[in-house]
């Protein structure tokens, strides 16, 4: 290209300015126009650049984040050369610390940059402070972080230094095309033109094309270690396997993040942060301490295989640059000078091939999901006479997102250990092993209750449940049922985590308590529940208490430390559904633990319910296992379970004591 041609980017986050920045120092006249500058998901990530902490394996996305890492040095250099700004950029190392032996199948890749192992001993002399479930951990030392706002900030301060045009308030609504080719745009504020475009609008770039990039919420918070502690009790990032930690040098520390597939819903939520703070504590119990400065959140741009959409489109001179997903702030100065290489010197790196929007038209494409194979179209046998439409560039004022393949939700943490089933199922009352088997593979769930004294008696049902059930994919749950007293139910809870130890889950300190002296109603006794869940909290167990739905025990239990509740919806087996909506309301209401609703459910639909009230989660055993057919009955309660959450997520209209007319009255054709 020669000095003379222009270029529009649509998008004013750090990925579009730096991008113009590369452009403009090559010759170009470059406009940026920023919709909201803000609002860019740069403002609210954390500036971790850790392609190894964060155990990126797919090899084009691992060479590009190794490529860009080692950019950052000169770069971050040479924007600082040219402002006065600081960027907060620093190589302090990334400790990545784990609360179990790694699996050594799952071990991080080792290519060109360094990780060390770092023993228990090891990695509590080398960051005092970690909370005493800390096994080890990986350091490496070659990763570090940016403080993305003041990214950001010297990134626009460098374009406008160095002539770039910047057009803030701008949201372009619509790219134009004619014959391959992007004639204009259209915003809010009128048409704009070029020879040529950049799309770099991150999570909102569906409102101008319909990529497959949908936006990925995520909460965060600050804390502030206060001036009076010297020095700074922390000196690198760590990235936790729930959570990650970043110190600045200004004593801020960055806690992070939630990852929500809600759309663009604002907010943070107390569910979510209480989240975080809770991981966070759990790995660096110092921050207790610490005054929260700040909460926020911000939405990422996710496409279906996590990674970016770089380079060409339908358009010879519209060039994308979105989708970045959680590596936007470490992968910006790769995909400004691999585009800016495109754009300007018709250099084309091979790489680039790897992140081009056309791997999504082919369903065979090994890195898209199942969900998204089974519903695109097959490839023709021969060329299309016209464009494929997932890139038409001309868009309805409402685009019309594409469909979800699969139902995402932030996990749900039980005692800082993280599972994505909500649906927990138990070992009890089915007439074979088989059909066990069968259903907890169906129900998709990943804890499974056991009664400790029946596998110590070999109870009909139980014999070799040791060997029918894969514990290293299934966490083990063992149950006090049978136990009358405080006294029996502890001694048992005890059993129970040995049991769990030999089957080589030597971190479970899992138990559910049930104490039950009523044989003919089987409710649980409050005062003996109780009891028994003070002991056992102070042995270090997690306590998943079995309780009625009593709203002032849900909360004494919660307050001693118990890692749940669990209400009953009705009598154990009974089937009856949930009996006892108002109370088991209340207590998800006044919650600041997870809520599992157990016992009493019979079908899909009451699952759904419980779910749609806001329960964390379901434990469903009887129902299940005395079907007619226990592993689809299963495959029906996970759907139940998963169509009652997401309708809890989505948020069901108001009841109206009134009809609503569906259809506007305005417009209607009259004699």
């Amino acid at each position: 290209m020669n000095s003379t041609s222009d270029i529009l980017i649509i998008g004013g986050g750090v990925v579009g300015l730096s991008i113009a920045i590369e452009l403009k120092l090559r010759g170009a006249a470059v406009t940026v126009l920023s919709r909201d500058f803000q609002e860019a998901a740069s403002h609210a990530a954390a500036g971790m650049l850790a392609p190894s902490a964060e155990s990126i394996a797919d090899a084009p996305m691992r060479e590009l984040c190794l490529r860009s890492l080692r950019l950052y040095p000169d770069w971050i250099s040479k924007l600082e050369s040219l402002t006065d700004r600081s960027t907060g950029y620093w190589a302090c190392g990334i400790l990545a610390p784990v609360t179990a032996t790694p699996d050594p199948q799952n071990l991080p890749v080792l290519d060109s940059l360094p990780a060390h192992w770092l023993d228990r001993s090891a990695i509590h002399l080398a960051q005092p402070g970690f909370g005493s479930e800390v096994i080890g951990g990986w350091w490496y030392p070659e990763e570090g972080q940016v403080d993305n706002r003041a990214l950001a900030k010297t990134l626009r301060s460098v374009a406008e230094a160095i002539g770039v045009e910047i057009q803030e308030g701008v949201a372009v609504t619509e790219i134009v095309q004619q014959q391959g080719q992007v004639v204009k745009l259209r915003s809010n504020l009128g048409d704009r033109s070029a020879g040529h475009y950049v799309l770099a609008t991150g999570a909102w770039s569906q409102s101008v094309i319909p990529v497959p990039v949908q936006p990925c919420k995520g909460q965060m918070l600050a804390v502030q270690v206060p001036s009076s502690v010297s020095p700074l009790p922390l000196q690198r990032v760590l990235y936790g396997e729930h959570v990650y930690i970043v110190p600045r040098q200004d004593g801020r520390i960055v806690i992070g993040a939630t990852s929500e597939t809600i759309g663009f819903t604002p907010g943070n939520t107390p569910a979510g942060l209480q989240t975080l703070l809770n991981a966070a504590i759990r790995l660096y119990p110092t921050l207790k301490d610490f005054p929260i400065q700040e909460c926020w959140w911000g939405f990422r741009p996710a496409t279906p295989d996590e990674r970016p959409i770089l380079g060409d489109s339908l358009c010879d001179n519209l060039t994308l640059a979105t989708g970045h997903f959680r590596n936007g702030i470490l992968l910006t100065p790769i995909t400004a000078r691999l585009l800016a290489d495109r754009i300007w010197n018709q250099a084309i790196d091979p790489l680039l091939n790897e992140f081009s929007w056309q791997r999504f038209l082919h369903p065979s494409n090994a890195r898209l999901s199942h969900d998204i194979a089974s519903t695109a179209a097959p490839p023709p046998p021969t060329p299309p006479p016209t464009q494929p439409s997932m890139l038409q560039f001309s868009t309805p004022q409402i685009p019309q997102p594409l469909p979800t393949p699969t139902f995402a939700d932030e996990p749900l943490i039980i005692a800082g250990r993280e599972f994505r089933s909500r649906l927990m199922t138990g070992t009890g009352k089915y007439r074979n092993v088989a059909e066990m088997q069968g259903s907890i593979a169906s129900s998709g769930c990943e804890i499974v209750t056991v009664a400790v004294r029946r596998v110590q008696t070999n109870a009909p049902g139980h014999e070799g449940l040791a060997e029918a059930i894969d514990w290293q994919k299934i966490w083990m749950l063992p149950n006090t049922a049978g136990c009358q007293t405080a006294e029996d139910a502890i001694r048992v809870a005890r059993l129970g985590r040995e049991m769990a130890k030999l089957l080589g889950q030597e971190d479970n300190h899992f138990v559910k308590l049930e104490v039950i002296p009523d044989s003919q109603y089987l409710l649980p006794d409050p005062i003996g529940t109780l009891e028994a869940a003070e002991q056992l909290v102070k042995e270090g167990f997690a306590v998943l208490p079995y309780i009625n739905a009593d709203p002032l025990l849900a909360k004494r239990l919660e307050d001693i430390g118990c890692a749940t509740v669990m209400p009953l919806g009705s009598p154990i087996g009974s089937g009856q559904g949930i009996r006892n909506t108002a109370n088991i309301q209340i207590i998800i209401e006044n919650a600041n633990i997870p809520v599992v609703v157990d016992a009493g459910i019979g079908t899909p639909s009451e699952a759904a319910q419980a779910m749609e009230m806001g329960a964390d989660a379901l434990l469903i055993n009887t129902a299940i296992a005395q079907a007619e057919n226990p592993p689809l009955m299963a495959q029906a309660m996970r759907f139940g379970a998963e169509a009652g959450r997401m309708a809890y997520l989505a948020g069901r209209i108001p009841v109206k004591a009134f009809a609503s007319a569906s259809s506007p009255l305005s417009g209607r054709i009259t004699e």
